[in-house]
């Protein structure tokens, strides 16, 4: 893998600070990829993937001196987003797989925003992408897809105990320090909605979290208030005042539709098990789960999308940034 990065950013003529940029990363991670001593997280191989212009199994698949995560297998359904109950299909299909009662059935969850979900969608490097946020603002795909309904659940703010501020007017009236998500979140976008309403043109300076769940903790810890989802709110201990209330879907690039973790995935979602343990994490409706809404012809997906040569494998490590 670290030979392979080198040689694609050498053949590209980059340097490890161009790549480093052109893929949102530190240079010293590139340094640190590329010298074998670090993997990176998932979201920042699929930046890479794409500043290399190859597919995230050509860059980081194992190689012949055994580099990779050997758990996964080269037939996994890659999928990012930003639904802590992806990691909870993750480990249940990889438990139905390691049993045998559904081989071939693991699933690769990369914890991403909407926004970046979507785009490493259309550029082929996942299979499928999880999005949310008002009906008619999920966004659009250059791909065909299959859309299968997971849940809906509010966006707003949670906030720690103690604090007087009940409503996003109160908190920017107060400048009161905000946790924030990235401008590719549909979360973000719902909070700059709210803010003009308001009156807001400009919100103020935060830190910005990578997930709902980060973004809570955030909270808790600074006793301050948090971008998030109602169930990260709950799970964390805060307050929550709701902003939107959002649907959240899954997209297929419809070509994998007979991929069998799909089909793994789908029985999944309607089953009581799993829905019984999404409904503990708290804050999500889950009428519809698993429910196909809208689904394209594969082979015109096939002749349309950018091709896949096979299932990417996402590195899982953490990042060092």
């Amino acid at each position: 893998m670290r030979v392979e990065l080198r040689q694609r950013r050498i053949a590209l003529g980059l340097t490890q600070l161009e790549l480093a940029a052109a893929a949102d990363v530190s240079r010293q991670l590139v340094a640190a990829v590329e010298a074998g001593v670090n993997v990176p997280a998932a979201d920042a191989a699929v930046r890479l993937a794409q500043a290399l212009e190859c597919t995230v199994e050509e860059l980081f698949a194992a190689d012949e001196d055994g580099w990779g995560p050997a758990a996964i297998s080269p037939g996994a359904l890659v999928v990012a987003g930003c639904d802590p109950a992806l990691a909870l299909a993750e480990r249940m299909l990889s438990g139905a797989s390691a049993s045998g009662s559904r081989p071939n059935a693991q699933l690769v969850a990369i914890d991403a925003t909407s926004g970046t979900a979507l785009a490493s969608l259309d550029a082929g490097a996942i299979h499928a992408a999880v999005v949310h946020g008002l009906p008619e603002e999920l966004g659009d795909a250059r791909v065909d897809l299959t859309r299968v309904k997971l849940a809906a659940w509010r966006v707003g703010l949670g906030l720690a105990p103690g604090l007087s501020a009940l409503t996003l007017e109160q908190v920017l009236d107060a400048g009161m320090p905000l946790v924030q998500r990235p401008e590719s979140a549909s979360s973000q976008r719902a909070l700059r909605r709210a803010a003009e309403a308001l009156g807001y043109g400009q919100l103020p300076a935060g830190a910005v979290a990578s997930s709902h769940h980060d973004a809570a903790r955030a909270a808790a810890a600074l006793g301050s208030a948090a971008l998030t989802t109602e169930g990260a709110a709950r799970q964390l201990g805060l307050r929550f005042v709701g902003l939107e209330e959002h649907t959240v879907e899954l997209w297929l690039a419809a070509r994998w539709r007979e991929h069998p973790a799909f089909e793994a995935l789908l029985d999944l979602l309607v089953g009581r098990a799993y829905n019984a343990r999404v409904s503990r994490l708290g804050g999500y409706d889950l009428t519809g789960c698993g429910t196909v809404l809208s689904s394209s012809d594969p082979a015109r997906a096939l002749s349309a999308s950018r091709t896949l040569r096979s299932s990417p494998v996402a590195p899982r490590a953490a990042e060092a940034r």
